[in-house]
């Protein structure tokens, strides 16, 4: 058996563990990082996710929608302080993730960040 040390170890490396391990690098860049996946990067459930991504990014977009379509979403499950602070967030976060490279899909006649959702209100 082959054993790592790490300074930190992050399971799971769909987005929420690939953004963790981002943020432990930027905090300690010295650090060793283990980020722990029982699948291969591009089988992640986030990339498996054929849904697309949502933010509040043009406007007709809301806050309000954009919390509502996540919490009915979630069959009402979810915890909803941290669904708020997610949606108020996900703007700022896209924005980033687009300057590291990811290749968001745009309209031809917007500037804006066309995103989709299955389950979205539509708005």
């Amino acid at each position: 058996m082959q054993t790592f040390q790490a300074d930190l170890a992050i399971i799971g490396a769909g987005g929420a563990g690939l953004r963790a391990a981002i943020a432990a690098a930027q905090a300690n860049p010295n650090a060793k990082i283990a980020l722990i996946s029982k699948v291969y990067p591009m089988r992640s459930h986030t990339v498996a996710a054929e849904g697309g991504s949502a933010a509040v990014a043009q406007d007709h977009d809301s806050f309000d929608y954009h919390f509502h379509d996540t919490v009915a979403g979630g069959d009402w499950l979810c915890e909803q302080d941290v669904v708020d602070y997610f949606v108020h967030h996900c703007p700022t976060e896209m924005t980033q993730l687009e300057q590291w490279g990811c290749p968001w899909s745009r309209r031809p006649d917007v500037r804006t960040v066309a995103l989709t959702c299955v389950a979205s209100s539509g708005r």
